[in-house]
């Protein structure tokens, strides 16, 4: 790239200034770009076609050429970045500014461009407006296949690309068509009945058909989501709008488990062979790009349930050293989700809605491996020597209480009625701990939390080793085997399913961590679960799986959080999903002056 030879040139000189004229010869121009001297004098005149330099060749053979910089290394990294992340590359872009920007204010000039480019903007052309939402994300999108989805960012970018048959309202806690408009069962459902809408078409033109949904459940048997279709007997095509599921036993959350994400409908036709990074849904966004650094949605205008306002949506993926550019003290997204990853929002013309999220942050103790974390007594020391409250106080927001299980029950209580240090070195005693390293994992979100831990375990001996990994890598199964316990969050979308989730997706840590004694319990709790009619009965029968996990100390929980949404003005349609996250087909503008316009 002509820009990268103009840094190094730039850079070959001392104290190097814009319109000085500089001595310079072919010969030390083609060792710097390690090029021919052909291809010296090339480089050199596309920088003067560009405007960048001028040059004057010496005349007559030993005479050094004369060499002016028109440019400065500030302007050409700036314009470099803005093509990058145009491009994209975002990462790259501040990469580069990181690398060689030091002595300049590019740092700045890129901030204030960003803040710009991301956020809504308007694309206007003879024939067109374009309205796009740009904004960065802090972690990666793992995988769009619904048959592996654990990540609740992955579950929220394939609910804007995909449908599923029917949907779950967590606030009204009622069943809305979505694919099937219209579905019925036998007495002891058994039997299931959906009746398809007509004209549903996924992104690529092929009407959704009976056949889709069939493809989609064998898709899942020999999936780490299985535990969703397990009880599914066999699948009968009455015509091409008509599917009926055969249960081979009752199942009151069946409705549930098909509004789920992993259950979203994908084509018969697709590819069998490696899932598609742009896969094909019948939701309202179609997937333009994915890649590692950057994808595109675009509205979908033949979307069943109507098309959605924004016209484009471009997400580009943040590295994680973010903080080395302080992007946490800039202003650029007009539209936040915090996860504790994205800056904090002070400006008080933003609308800000916060709320404390359904979940627990946790600990995972692995007793599927041998160690002292298979130890009841030392799981219990330290269960007994964390003080939530404390972590609460040294931490800060987002955590707000102390926890005591994945949901916050009644009143919260900001002391934390677990913590008793006395018990904890009799408790050691009793476990035979004798200093060995017990390694934990988690992502770099959760860092403080891990290193607050560490230096607690410390008062008492105990040799807690960090580990931080990227998303990436936590999804890897040798990975979660070899931790001796994992920090992350439970988010209860649903409250019921995300549950049963976490307990019986393969890829889960819980399940994972989970001794075969304790995860053949649980499932026999689960099949009582499934065949309960009564809610309050289903949800007391949940508790008593959780109260299981916290008698043996096999998941220690820490802190309740809240989940917060800032927002610019101009944004409508805002609300926080069961996710965490904002609903893209939700979101529309309301132009700059129709408040004004609407008081005179």
């Amino acid at each position: 790239m002509i820009a990268d030879d103009f840094i190094s040139l730039w850079n070959s000189f001392n104290h190097t200034k814009e319109h000085e004229p500089y001595p310079v010869s072919m010969g030390t121009l083609s060792e710097l770009w390690f090029c021919t001297t052909r291809n010296a004098k090339l480089i050199i005149t596309k920088m003067v076609q560009l405007g960048w330099v001028e040059f004057v060749p010496g005349k007559g053979r030993g005479n050094h050429s004369i060499l002016t910089f028109k440019k400065t290394l500030e302007d050409i990294l700036f314009d470099k970045a803005v093509q990058l992340v145009k491009q994209g590359e975002l990462k790259e872009a501040l990469e580069q500014i990181q690398l060689y920007g030091e002595g300049t204010q590019v740092k700045e000039r890129i901030m204030s461009w960003l803040s710009d480019y991301f956020g809504y903007n308007v694309e206007d052309s003879d024939d067109d407006r374009v309205e796009v939402l740009r904004f960065p994300i802090f972690r990666p999108i793992t995988t769009l296949d619904p048959a592996r989805i654990y990540y609740e960012l992955d579950a929220h970018m394939a609910s804007q690309i995909y449908s599923t048959l029917i949907d779950y309202d967590q606030s009204s806690q009622q069943i809305k068509g979505i694919v099937a408009h219209h579905w019925e069962s036998n007495k002891d459902q058994t039997k299931w009945v959906f009746y398809l809408r007509k004209g549903v078409l996924f992104h690529h033109g092929k009407e959704l058909e009976a056949e889709d949904v069939v493809h989609t459940i064998d898709r899942l048997r020999n999936s780490p989501h299985k535990w969703l279709v397990q009880q599914i007997k066999e699948i009968v095509i009455h015509d091409k709008h008509t599917v009926q599921f055969n249960l081979n036993s009752s199942n009151y959350l069946f409705l549930n488990y098909l509004s789920y994400v992993p259950m979203s409908i994908l084509p018969a036709d697709m590819s069998k062979d490696e899932f598609p990074n742009c896969p094909n849904g019948t939701g309202p966004f179609k997937m333009l790009k994915n890649t590692s650094k950057a994808c595109i949605l675009e509205a979908f205008p033949s979307h069943f349930l109507g098309r959605p306002q924004l016209d484009r949506i471009e997400i580009s993926r943040m590295p994680n050293d973010e903080k080395i550019l302080n992007l946490n003290k800039q202003h650029f997204e007009r539209l936040i989700v915090n996860h504790d990853e994205a800056a904090q929002y002070d400006d008080i013309s933003w609308k800000v809605h916060e709320e404390i999220y359904a979940g627990s942050s946790v600990l995972s103790m692995n007793l599927s491996k041998e160690g002292p974390q298979t130890n009841l007594y030392f799981r219990k020391a330290l269960h007994r020597l964390i003080d939530r409250a404390k972590m609460v106080s040294a931490l800060g927001e987002p955590r707000l209480y102390p926890s005591n299980g994945f949901q916050l029950r009644g009143l919260p209580s900001v002391i934390d009625r677990e913590h008793n240090s006395s018990e904890v070195m009799p408790l050691l005693l009793q476990s035979g701990y004798s200093g060995e390293p017990i390694q934990l994992y988690c992502y770099e979100r959760h860092e403080p939390d891990a290193f607050w831990l560490r230096e607690e375990c410390l008062k008492y001996g105990i040799n807690l080793e960090i580990n931080i990994v990227n998303w990436d890598e936590m999804a890897q199964i040798e990975l979660i085997k070899r931790a001796d316990c994992i920090l992350f969050e439970v988010l209860l979308g649903d409250k019921e399913i995300s549950q049963i989730h976490d307990y019986q997706f393969s890829h889960s840590f819980l399940r994972i961590h989970l001794s075969d004694e304790l995860a053949e319990k649980i499932d026999r709790k689960i099949d009582e679960v499934l065949q309960e009619i009564n809610l309050s009965v289903r949800e007391c029968k949940l508790f008593e799986i959780e109260s299981i996990l916290k008698e043996h100390y096999a998941v220690l929980f820490l802190v309740h959080k809240k989940l917060g949404t800032a927002f610019h003005p101009s944004v409508q349609g805002v609300h926080m999903n069961s996710r965490g996250w904002v609903d893209f087909k939700d979101i529309w503008f309301q132009p700059e002056g129709v408040k004004a316009a609407l008081l005179e």
